[in-house]
């Protein structure tokens, strides 16, 4: 399949301090994203390497009444715990061209497809209809962008650069496949352990990890 890393999630309880504590620890300053209507939520972007980009999002406190559960286990008691104090790390997107094809055949159940817009932008993009996470962010959300609208081309270029996703989880054999058979990426680790992501980010000081 021709598919590539698009972007990492990470979940913070409120955009602007969630931010300001990311730029103090990556020595950045994130662009300025937008709303998701749909879902309750915001985000600002961080540009990295190959247009994959930090997205921080967080739920929007000024938002319309929801009409669905919010994305990325944004209203799950455990998510909405992990990223009281500081913005962590929740999943990744993969890019793919086709992604109806790609749902059929990935493996795994990555959700409905969901048609969605903000200004000049359309994309679609896989959610589960209870908004929570696969398999605690280790698989994939997938997304494909409409024609040259993917949002790294707004972004500057930044001093941050993706040195490797880790994931971790029970039964990586069946981990591996499953990404080996959408994606071939030396960016991508998977281990044995309870189901965890961390970003491993090289930055100007130094290597940081956001788990």
């Amino acid at each position: 399949m021709n598919s590539r890393i698009d972007h990492i999630v990470i979940g913070t309880n409120n955009i602007i301090s969630g931010s300001n504590i990311l730029e103090k620890k990556l020595n950045v300053k994130f662009s300025p994203g937008g709303e998701h209507k749909i879902m309750g939520t915001h985000n600002k972007l961080l540009k990295l390497q190959s247009n994959i980009y930090l997205e921080v999002i967080a739920n929007n406190p000024n938002a319309d009444k929801l009409t669905r559960p919010r994305w990325f286990s944004l209203d799950e008691n455990n998510i909405i715990e992990k990223i009281k104090d500081t913005p962590r790390a929740l999943c990744w997107v993969l890019e793919v061209e086709n992604i109806e094809d790609t749902v059929k055949n990935c493996g795994y159940n990555p959700g409905e497809i969901l048609h969605l817009s903000r200004d000049s932008m359309n994309w679609k993009v896989t959610v589960q209809p209870d908004g929570k996470l696969i398999d605690n962010g280790i698989l994939p959300i997938l997304i494909e962008w409409n024609k040259d609208q993917h949002p790294s081309k707004k972004l500057s270029n930044s001093s941050v650069s993706l040195n490797r996703i880790s994931l971790y989880h029970q039964e990586p054999k069946k981990i591996k496949q499953i990404i080996s058979n959408l994606i071939q990426s030396d960016l991508i680790e998977v281990s044995e352990g309870a189901p965890k992501i961390e970003l491993i980010l090289t930055t100007q000081n130094g290597e940081i990890i956001i788990d």
